[in-house]
């Protein structure tokens, strides 16, 4: 599978771009990040963002690259409620969708008042277009915080 690699430079000017058309169109109450991939983005969105209340959301689907299991679980579910507010959803890429389905659907099983999905990149086969997205790829994304195996000296 081909991959694109992201520095740290470019997710930071996609983060400040994100967050520039947030302010404009969409200024959350709470974000909620889907760990893993969404946590780095969720947190630096929400101080650029004014230091936005920050949860977080882990669930799981892939299990290695382009391998993943029948349906997403939820591992760690959101605490408290979000009655009344203005919910942005945050993650990495939104692949096959699954995973940002879960998350909308919980989201709003807690009372969130709207519910808008941030992603960095959508895949062309996503179920779930992000309502703020930076790029569009077919190609598996490496991300800075993954890039990097360390080796470990015996």
């Amino acid at each position: 599978m081909d991959k694109v690699y992201l520095t740290w430079w470019q997710i930071d000017r996609a983060l400040f771009s994100l967050a520039e058309e947030l302010r404009q169109k969409f200024m959350p109450d709470v974000i909620v990040g889907i760990a893993r991939g969404g946590l780095i983005p969720a947190v630096r969105l929400s101080h650029i963002l004014g230091d936005i209340e920050l949860k977080v959301m882990d669930i799981k689907f892939y299990t290695d690259i382009g391998t993943h299991g029948e349906k997403p679980v939820i591992k760690i579910p959101i605490h408290g409620d979000l009655k009344g507010k203005k919910v942005a959803i945050v993650d990495d890429v939104s692949d096959t969708g699954k995973t940002l389905e879960v998350a909308i659907e919980e989201v709003k099983k807690l009372g969130a008042e709207e519910v808008k999905v941030v992603c960095l990149s959508t895949k062309p086969w996503t179920s779930v277009v992000p309502d703020f997205y930076v790029f569009r790829t077919d190609k598996w994304i490496v991300f800075p915080w993954e890039e990097f195996p360390v080796v470990a000296r015996e």
